[in-house]
């Protein structure tokens, strides 16, 4: 095992996010994984379940996906950074990555 640190970057964040938004099952649950690469073509996998709060301007429709996302609470995640040579050391911090699902209003 390598014993460098992946340090994820901004942008790391905002593409795992981005993943989530896109395979929702409902608009405030999501349970799955999602992959994107990092640099050097390091695989980054999120596996969680998460509950999505939204903001509901309108209270007759609960459930919009157009509410934006204000909340986030994670029933259980886990976080793996992997390379050529196997599974690699991160910085992953998930109170940064709820900041990229929290959308502003």
């Amino acid at each position: 095992m390598n014993s460098t640190i992946y340090k994820l970057s901004d942008e790391d964040y905002t593409a795992l996010a981005e993943e989530i938004k896109k395979r929702l099952l409902t608009p405030c649950y999501f349970t799955g994984v999602v992959e994107v690469l990092g640099r050097e073509e390091n695989i980054l996998r999120l596996t969680a379940s998460l509950i999505l709060y939204r903001r509901r301007p309108n209270l007759c429709d609960q459930h919009d996906s157009h509410d934006t996302i204000c909340g986030v609470s994670a029933v259980w995640w886990d976080f793996v950074c992997e390379g050529e040579e196997g599974i690699i050391y991160d910085d992953f911090d998930f109170e940064r990555f709820t900041k990229h699902l929290i959308e502003e209003e």
